[in-house]
């Protein structure tokens, strides 16, 4: 009887320390202040309707920029915090190992030719490194390129933005953009 007892006090203990020391699943999402940003590169794209379309995407060793996942959509219209969940899932996404041909990134995004989707395309450069986030709107080609507006970064964002904070600065810097 005695140990029936000892091991239910253990038990007992056991759980209580697991539920203090277990992380607190019930957090908001979009609380994001204890959580790492991942380093990476996203081109945020907004058309005219104010669907965002959020790409990844890794640099090759001559520096270009080549799609390295599947881009991540969101239609209009949604919270700043959840483009900024957006933009945070993409970041972690860029550095997945993966490449995506130019065939099978026009067709994910409907498009025959980069030209024709970039058309009426208003772009944000978003790019982490060792923590540091980097933004940078950007103007549009005739060729369907783009390049940063100013030269250097435009905004720096403080270590570990929380989502909101992501997103509203992409969205400021979405309206700069041409």
């Amino acid at each position: 009887m005695m140990w029936v007892l000892a091991g239910c006090i253990i038990c007992i203990a056991a759980l209580f320390i697991y539920i203090k020391l277990k992380p607190n699943s019930s957090k908001n999402f979009n609380d994001r202040g204890n959580f790492h940003i991942a380093d990476g590169n996203v081109s945020v794209f907004m058309d005219k309707k104010g669907n965002i379309d959020v790409i990844p995407f890794s640099l090759d060793k001559l520096k270009r920029g080549k799609a390295s996942e599947y881009p991540l959509f969101l239609k209009s219209p949604f919270t700043a915090a959840e483009l900024g969940a957006s933009v945070r899932r993409g970041l972690l996404l860029s550095s997945s190992g993966k490449r995506l041909e130019s065939e099978e990134l026009m067709k994910t995004l409907g498009f025959y030719a980069w030209k024709d989707y970039s058309a009426g395309k208003k772009s944000v450069s978003v790019i982490c490194n060792n923590g540091e986030i980097a933004l940078n709107s950007t103007i549009r080609h005739t060729n369907g390129t783009y390049s940063f507006r100013i030269k250097g970064y435009e905004k720096k964002l403080p270590e570990n933005p929380s989502d909101e904070l992501l997103g509203k600065e992409v969205l400021a810097l979405m309206k700069v953009s041409r």
